[in-house]
């Protein structure tokens, strides 16, 4: 049998750069991983672009009321732990949401070595019995005491209904803005049995009771404009809780019901 050299040149060649190709890329695998390993383990490194700058913004496009930016950012510095690459920005967001008049926080990296915070603050709509307060969308908070304003309505009703009761207030405040005279409600209460009544800023007691809030409700509206305004100022007490009529006591305890 006689072999073609130039084929056996050939397929040594072929066989050659096979076998190098494999070693060159064995070795390209091995660096890449080297690579890979000493990269991430330096990314990781928490020295490794420490974040330096830290902006904190007020959300809403308002100035802050009872927050400080001086206690936001020292709140944010203390939480920094790692460099731009492997900071927890959630546990940044969280430790600035446990401060009670903070609503709600981004937190977002801008490179090489900052960080931009936006904090919104709570906006309180109205006092939740001695617990706390309410914001614009009826949700609890419980910011200290001292940070209470007291101008606000006070809310009085069972758990879970704060919604509801936020909700009322509104509706009993625009109403009483018809009448062609100024009263204003200061607090709405709920009680166990689902009854509601309310106060005004004179110290009038309207009581509707668990059924038919808006018709007792209007009732009164048209009540109480036939009365003079100092006579107003003389009313204890408006129960509603009648099908077609009120009864009305006043300070010198005189009940008077009307049909």
């Amino acid at each position: 049998m006689v072999i073609n050299s130039k084929e056996s040149n050939f397929d040594t060649e072929i066989s050659g750069r096979s076998d190098f190709s494999k070693l060159f890329g064995g070795f390209f695998i091995i660096i890449f991983i080297a690579i890979s390993l000493y990269g991430g383990k330096y990314l990781l490194d928490p020295n490794t672009l420490p974040i330096k700058h830290v902006k904190v913004e007020e959300g809403f496009a308002r100035s802050f009321n009872r927050l400080s930016q001086t206690e936001l950012k020292k709140n944010v510095v203390n939480n920094i732990q790692g460099g731009f690459f492997n900071l927890n920005v959630d546990e940044v967001r969280l430790a600035l949401l446990n401060m009670p008049w903070v609503k709600e926080v981004t937190v977002k990296r801008v490179w090489p070595d900052s960080l931009k915070v936006v904090v919104y603050e709570q906006i309180p709509s109205a006092r939740w019995g001695d617990l706390g307060l309410l914001n614009q969308l009826g949700e609890f908070f419980s910011p200290d005491g001292a940070t209470i304003p007291n101008d606000l309505p006070l809310l009085f009703g069972p758990a879970n209904s704060e919604v509801k009761l936020l909700s009322r207030y509104r509706v009993i405040r625009e109403k009483l803005q018809s009448l062609p005279f100024r009263l204003d409600v200061s607090s709405v209460t709920l009680n166990d049995r689902r009854a509601w009544s309310f106060d005004l800023e004179n110290g009038v007691r309207i009581v509707i009771g668990r059924y038919s809030f808006d018709d007792r409700l209007d009732r009164f509206l048209k009540f109480i404009p036939t009365l003079m305004p100092d006579r107003i100022k003389k009313i204890k007490a408006v129960d509603l809780r009648y099908s077609n009529g009120l009864s009305v006591l006043w300070q010198d305890n005189l009940n008077i019901s009307s049909n």
